[in-house]
């Protein structure tokens, strides 16, 4: 291929990879573009353990929920993890993956009448040989035929997705640790919230869900929070790290712009709403895979100083230290004028 092509195809490839970058969720889930929001599928992901050489059947449902028909054009294409976050990325480059062959899907297009539901059944067959372990698919219901999406241009159609994660008996490894345990807003805080970062490294080759939670201590030892650490089960792929957020908050925060006098009182009701004082402790423990094979802990600690109550609390303790000599004065004065009238 040369420059020119190349570069067609990777502005094809970022183009396409942008749309659905918009309108993906944070966690491997439901995928559509703006333009299918009256188009279901369901399932939006599909997970299922298969042995080589043994037919799979499962299904997929889809729904025209349009005022017009419509037909669908199936397509098999793999899926990765781009970033840390969880967002799928897809592959469009038009090369058709090997686990493509693995799907057996109907030919031709899928027809819809306006309101109708149609079940789409589906047999994955993995091949004798197929390596054991994780490997990932996603089945695109498009509007437009694939073969019409030529190397250099930019597909508009609509296109549903149900993403695949399979999991191939035999020899499956699954291993992973923290990498990392920060937080998000430093060591040294105003206020909550206090956002705590969980890296989760797979080094297996199987998908992990790493589930857990994180425990908050104060300086005497008891507990201040117990939190669910990935409560939306999302999972990280073999040979990548994800990032999860577990968020430590008593209060919703309202942010206001400004400097640091013109939204002290602003500021004041949020460390008055998330308040903690001191120095705090907090420790993630996690386990994944089978039978909680994979275990893994970390801890780390930070400080919280409430700035603007602490020093409304110093003056409003002054004021009354001053009022109750004044008031101590006052009395000793009367005491004596009334012994000197006596």
């Amino acid at each position: 291929m040369n420059q020119g092509g190349k570069q067609s195809n990777i502005l094809q490839k970022t183009a396409i990879l942008g749309l659905f970058v918009l309108v993906a969720a944070f966690s491997f889930a439901f995928v559509q573009t703006p333009n299918a929001q009256a188009l279901t599928l369901i399932p939006p992901s599909f997970e299922a353990s298969v042995d080589p050489g043994v037919p799979f059947d499962t299904q997929i449902k889809l729904f025209n929920e349009t005022q017009s028909a419509v037909d669908l054009y199936p397509e098999v294409t793999t899926f990765t993890a781009s970033g840390e976050d969880g967002t799928p990325t897809y592959d469009f480059s038009g090369e058709v993956p090997d686990i493509a062959s693995w799907f057996s899907l109907p030919n031709g297009s899928v027809h819809l009448e306006a309101g109708e539901r149609r079940v789409v059944p589906i047999t994955i067959t993995p091949p004798n040989d197929a390596e054991p372990g994780g490997h990932y698919a996603t089945v695109f219901f498009s509007t437009e035929p694939p073969e019409n999406s030529e190397p250099g241009s930019v597909s508009l159609g609509t296109k549903l997705g149900s993403l695949f994660l399979l999991r191939v008996f035999g020899d499956v490894e699954e291993k992973g640790s923290i990498v990392e345990f920060t937080v998000d807003e430093g060591s040294s805080l105003n206020r909550l919230p206090a956002t705590f970062a969980t890296r989760f490294q797979n080094e297996g080759n199987i998908h992990l869900r790493p589930t857990g939670s994180v425990v908050v201590k104060n300086l005497f030892g008891s507990t201040s929070a117990e939190l669910v650490m990935n409560q939306n089960g999302g999972a990280t792929l073999p040979d990548s790290i994800r990032r999860y957020e577990t968020t430590w908050e008593k209060s919703t925060v309202e942010e206001t712009p400004g400097n640091i006098w013109g939204n002290f009182w602003a500021e004041f009701r949020n460390e008055w709403n998330n308040f903690a004082l001191g120095r705090y402790q907090a420790s993630v423990s996690l386990t994944a895979g089978t039978g909680d094979l994979v275990k893994d802990s970390a801890t780390l600690t930070f400080w919280v100083w409430p700035w603007r109550v602490l020093t409304l609390m110093f003056l409003i303790l002054v004021v009354v230290v001053l009022a109750v000599i004044f008031g101590i004065k006052r009395y000793n004065h009367w005491i004596l004028t009334r012994a000197n009238q006596q």
